[in-house]
């Protein structure tokens, strides 16, 4: 192995504790979108058990529309978290050259 493959190995096998070396964007995030999908999956299934159509209609589209803010979120997230690992791994890098 050469010497950057070294590097590589070693910087790889560190570990990323997402959560308590995240920032606070992508723990708000996280969390928002957790929220999100358990609201509007909550909401989804209150609106098949209703009786009332229109009320069913409403809480379904509301429900619809948090899901959609959760996935969002995430995926949010993911960006955020990917762009931190980035930068980290790269100050590693400079770091052992």
């Amino acid at each position: 192995m050469n010497a950057r493959t070294c590097k590589l190995a070693a910087v790889s096998t560190q570990s990323f504790d997402p959560w308590s070396t995240g920032t606070q964007a992508y723990r708000i995030c996280l969390v928002t979108g957790m929220l999100g999908s358990a609201i509007g999956v909550i909401l989804v299934v209150i609106a098949a058990l209703v009786g009332d159509a229109a009320l069913a209609a409403t809480l379904r589209s509301i429900g619809l529309v948090a899901l959609g803010i959760g996935i969002l979120s995430h995926l949010i997230a993911i960006g955020l978290r990917r762009r931190q690992a980035v930068h980290i791994m790269s100050r590693r890098v400079q770091e052992d050259d």
